[in-house]
């Protein structure tokens, strides 16, 4: 084996393992997420909207699947050379995410808590789900919802009290609009 060849093999290990490991775990992680926050919610009026939002982020991702279903295809893990995304969706991804996250901020912590816990159910499982299982592998809905991901991050880390109300040296008592009583 010649050092090309070696390199050639571990960067093809390397990319199986960033395909079908890393960026499902991405996409599953939002679920995760989403149910977390659920599992965190404080209050009856945040209980019932985050769990409210989990059932409908899954009865939108049953809808998603049933219609999807005449592109169903068994998982290819070594058919990862025919799989790209797009630039443009990720930048607007990240985009809407960020945006999101701040038009957020100005609704009331139920609301804010169950929305996006439906967001992250129904991106989540969607993504996935069209990920590993459909022909087309919707590299438009994957590129977003990972740029979506990534955004929000992006918000998070630039404006990190935003969402919870609070801010450089605050504790507790967020003020109504924020996140506060879902763990976030």
């Amino acid at each position: 084996m010649t050092p090309e060849d070696g390199i050639s093999l571990t960067m093809e290990y390397l990319t199986l393992a960033v395909a079908w490991g890393l960026i499902p775990l991405i996409m599953g992680g939002l679920v995760v997420v989403a149910r977390s926050l659920v599992a965190r919610a404080e209050g009856a009026e945040r209980v019932t909207a985050a769990r409210a939002g989990w059932w409908a982020g899954l009865l939108l991702f049953v809808i998603y699947f049933v219609h999807s279903l005449p592109a169903f295809r068994p998982p290819d893990p070594l058919s990862v050379g025919t799989f790209s995304l797009g630039l443009w969706p990720i930048l607007l991804g990240a985009v809407l995410g960020f945006g999101l996250l701040w038009g957020l901020s100005f609704l009331s912590a139920a609301r804010v808590g169950g929305l996006v816990v439906l967001l992250l159910t129904v991106a989540g499982l969607g993504s996935l789900h069209t990920y590993i299982f459909l022909e087309d592998r919707g590299e438009w809905l994957v590129a977003g919802v990972l740029g979506g991901a990534l955004g929000a991050l992006l918000h998070l880390i630039v404006f990190p009290g935003h969402l919870t109300g609070s801010k450089e040296g605050e504790d507790e008592n967020p003020p109504p609009g924020g996140m506060g009583g879902y763990g976030v």
